[in-house]
């Protein structure tokens, strides 16, 4: 283990390809899959938009594979849309392929239970311990061979579920006709709260919503990094 080489009991964070590789995200979806096998053998994957995320989730495939389960993946989508995904698909649990608000070189797994909230305590510790033994390499569960779908519908759900919440007044919010600065920094905010926003009747002074993962600066929701954001809302 390196020094940059987070874990905690609801995953591990790094710096991509120094310490944290396909290689060893493939390990600890396994044991997470061996975690989840347990409960149901489904379990429901998505990513931010950093650009090590598609490999990543391609190696978070083959662990959860490796270990029995069936999973269902549901793209480039915000860690919640992620959590209400696993609740729905009523599966195991879930990974998120994520780091936050770390800086562009960084990735993590975020591991989610079957009631949709990130693991911890003993599940946790039990799920890095398998990890880091590494006596799950190569096991796999009895029953037919898993594989792989697509849940293209995760976003739709969810923001339905937001707009049905009863402390949501859609029709009082859009007869305000608010004009909104949304800054997503190209992550994958930038795939839901515009449409969000104008669902609910907003105007939206939008930057950088691309949701490429080419953050054009530090992530992370700081004053010095609101700059851009705070002219917008002057401006707007």
């Amino acid at each position: 283990m390196t020094d940059t080489l987070m874990v905690g009991v609801s995953g591990v964070r790094g710096i991509v390809d120094k310490d944290l590789t396909p290689e060893i995200v493939t390990r600890w979806a396994r044991a997470f899959g061996r975690w989840a096998a347990d409960r149901t053998p489904l379990v429901v994957v998505g990513r931010d938009s950093r650009q090590s995320g598609p490999r990543f989730a391609r190696a978070v495939h083959e662990g959860l594979i490796a270990a029995g389960c069936s999973v269902i993946d549901v793209g480039l989508v915000p860690t919640p849309t992620i959590q209400m995904a696993v609740e729905f698909h009523e599966a195991g649990g879930g990974i998120a392929v994520t780091a936050s608000h770390n800086p562009g070189e960084w990735n993590a797994l975020k591991f989610i239970g079957p009631d949709g909230i990130f693991l911890d305590g003993a599940d946790g510790v039990r799920v890095a311990d398998w990890a880091a033994s590494g006596e799950n390499d190569g096991a796999r569960a009895a029953g037919d061979p898993p594989g792989v779908t697509t849940d293209d519908g995760a976003i739709e759900r969810h923001l339905a579920r937001v707009l049905a919440l009863p402390a949501v007044d859609v029709e009082r919010i859009r007869s305000r006709r608010f004009r909104v600065a949304l800054d997503t920094v190209r992550g994958a905010g930038g795939v839901i709260m515009p449409t969000l926003l104008e669902r609910l009747g907003c105007a939206v002074w939008g930057l950088e919503l691309m949701p490429d993962g080419q953050f054009p600066r530090a992530p992370e929701p700081v004053p010095e990094h609101l700059g851009a954001l705070a002219n917008a809302v002057r401006k707007s």
